[in-house]
């Protein structure tokens, strides 16, 4: 796992002092190496966290003419495959890295390379003989791609805080994007808290020719849920155990130590079961809980770490550990409000102390529909809705009454289910000469969901989920937390073989009620029954919550420090909202919404330090 970074200057030859301040940024995500490639007025850069090939993968890498180079983050997991398609072309290899792999690939296939490759990946290739910049991102968006426009600089990168090294930086703040993260809890692709820099979207790439013209953002790749298949219960059983168990045997090519993130839940569980088979010897596994009971699912992990033998660490996460906020403000480069950063931060800072690469549990509720929300939306309408009718009645009062009671199966909808603060608070919160930037529809949610409204009911959401929640909030999450400490995380559930074989099941399979209530991730709870009692699979789903609402409550620890912070005479946040509408949040204990706003305090002192 690396960083890389790049710019063209078109005014003049690129400079070696810029791209190693752009590098130097992400030191973190590479202390194994570095280099540098420069021509005329482009340079490519990288910092490179060694996995695979430790002694010949540095980079930037060049073809054997000199005229392809590549600087690449992440892990193509079918690459020996496909060098053994190239070396029967004629194509001749100096490494055993995936790296070259790629630029021979793309020798090869030209842009349409992205269509053979399976893994995670962000990279850039210059391409000399063409005199263009060839800009990718894995299918999933796993591994993050910015790129930025502004004067005479374009570049790219793999985290925000590397543009702040370019001359001349514009750092013009998106409010509009602001409001989606009040919204939504992160900032949806393309957009950025920049105006200036973007986002390049899951499956897609650009190209930028040397002269500085870019192009639109190209899908090379989309998921399609309309091919079912046939198969008895039994029979996706197998199927599904088959394909994850390859994927994690897939997932675990590495020259360095690793392990496994063990929440207890189904999906880590699932995980590490597979590493335990595949590998001769104890995985190593990593957990974290908190005093808050309610919140700790420790139990559960040393329930599973004791059947599959592992080698288990854990640690409690306590208020104090808030004091890191500065770090993940600084790393995640815009505002980002998942509190469950705070344990995946350290998690994966005790996961690093004894291995160099993990596998996570992550994908599992979007690819095999285990999200509470989702049985809740079969169920019933949204969360939000207050009637004297029952919930359960509610599709014959839209039939009845379709005027009182509007069709539920829609985009407002799920939105109602994902929101953190809604419109009507968004609008109050805002000082009013900045109504204009409130959003009505977040930044391509319309668009995605167009592209799914001929699937099934939970199809549809589990494909939103795959194109925003999935990729802006959880693995944006994990990438960042992980690479503060250098730390590979791979993620075996989010895999292209694996939701490929995952939209051909039908619905019916993964979330029914034919137990008398909605249940969800069916397939998987199936395969783990054969290792666990059923109280332990169907018992309430907990995710990776945070005890914040406890922390900020008026007798929280973190009370104080929050109204130190957002209530101040000198917070920065009191020139975009009104102080007595945080007041009523603060009174009311909307602790979500509390903690969107303390990140974005922080983020707001360290951009004006800047």
């Amino acid at each position: 796992m690396c960083g890389i970074a790049g710019y063209i200057n078109l005014n003049g030859h690129a400079s070696e002092e810029v791209i190693r301040q752009m590098t130097d940024a992400i030191a973190h995500r590479g202390p194994d190496g570095f280099g540098h490639k420069i021509a005329d007025n482009i340079a490519i850069g990288h910092r490179r966290l060694s996995i695979i090939d430790l002694e010949s993968g540095a980079q930037p890498m060049s073809d054997n003419s000199g005229k392809i180079w590549i600087t690449y983050n992440g892990e193509l997991y079918n690459y020996k495959e496909i060098k053994e398609r190239l070396t029967g072309s004629g194509y001749v290899f100096k490494t055993s890295s995936d790296t070259e792999v790629i630029i021979y690939a793309y020798r090869e296939w030209g842009e349409r390379c992205l269509e053979h490759f399976r893994g995670m990946f962000a990279f850039a290739i210059m391409d000399l003989e063409t005199k263009k910049l060839f800009i990718a991102r894995d299918h999933f968006g796993i591994k993050p791609l910015f790129y930025y426009q502004s004067g005479d600089i374009i570049a790219f990168g793999s985290e925000l805080q590397q543009f702040r090294k370019l001359p001349g930086f514009n750092k013009e703040i998106d409010l509009n994007a602001i409001d989606q993260y009040l919204w939504l809890q992160y900032i949806p692709a393309p957009l950025t808290v920049f105006k200036s820099i973007r986002k390049l979207k899951a499956a897609h790439y650009i190209t930028i020719d040397f002269s500085g013209n870019i192009s639109n953002q190209i899908p090379y790749w989309d998921l399609d849920f309309s091919k079912k298949k046939v198969r008895t219960e039994k029979e996706w059983v197998e199927a599904t155990e088959h394909v994850i168990k390859n994927s994690v045997k897939a997932h675990l090519v590495s020259d360095v130590p690793f392990g496994a993130f063990l929440s207890g839940g189904i999906d880590s569980s699932l995980v590490v079961g597979y590493m335990s088979e595949v590998l001769n010897k104890k995985v190593e596994t990593f957990s974290i809980g908190f005093e808050e009971e309610e919140y700790n699912e420790l139990k559960y992990s040393e329930v599973v770490a004791k059947k599959f033998g592992t080698n288990h660490h854990v640690e409690i996460v306590k208020p104090d550990a808030l004091h890191v906020l500065p770090k993940l403000v600084q790393h995640y480069g815009e505002p980002f409000g998942d509190s469950s950063a705070i344990p995946t931060y350290y998690v994966c800072e005790l996961a690093r102390k004894h291995v160099t690469m993990v596998l996570s549990g992550d994908g599992g509720d979007e690819g095999f529909a285990g999200y509470n929300t989702y049985t809740q939306y079969m169920r019933y309408m949204p969360v939000n809705f207050r009637t004297g009718i029952k919930k359960k009645l509610f599709p014959y009062a839209e039939m009845l009454f379709p005027k009182r009671y509007p069709k539920y199966d829609t985009l407002n909808t799920w939105l109602s289910y994902m929101s953190y603060l809604q419109k009507d608070w968004r609008t109050k919160l805002w000082n009013k000469e900045y109504h204009q930037y409130i959003s009505d529809m977040p930044t391509g949610f319309q668009e995605i969901y167009n592209k799914a409204k001929s699937c099934s009911k939970v199809n549809k959401v589990q494909y939103l989920d795959m194109k925003t929640y999935m990729n802006f909030d959880i693995l944006t999450k994990v990438d960042t937390a992980s690479m503060i400490h250098s730390l590979e995380v791979r993620t075996p559930l989010i895999d292209k073989e694996v939701w490929e074989f995952a939209a051909s099941i039908p619905e019916e399979f993964n979330i029914n009620n034919r137990s008398g209530e909605w249940r969800g991730k069916l397939l998987l709870k199936g395969i783990l029954m054969k290792h666990f009692p059923a109280e332990f699979i169907h018992r309430r789903k907990q995710g990776f919550g945070v005890p914040i609402s406890r922390w900020f409550s008026h007798e929280g620890e973190l009370n104080g420090l929050l109204q130190d912070r957002i209530l101040s005479q000198n917070s920065l946040i009191r020139t975009y909202f009104d102080q007595n509408v945080i007041h009523e949040l603060i009174s009311k204990n909307h602790s979500g919404a509390l903690w969107l706003i303390l990140f974005l305090e922080e983020w707001l002192t360290q951009y004006e330090k800047s």
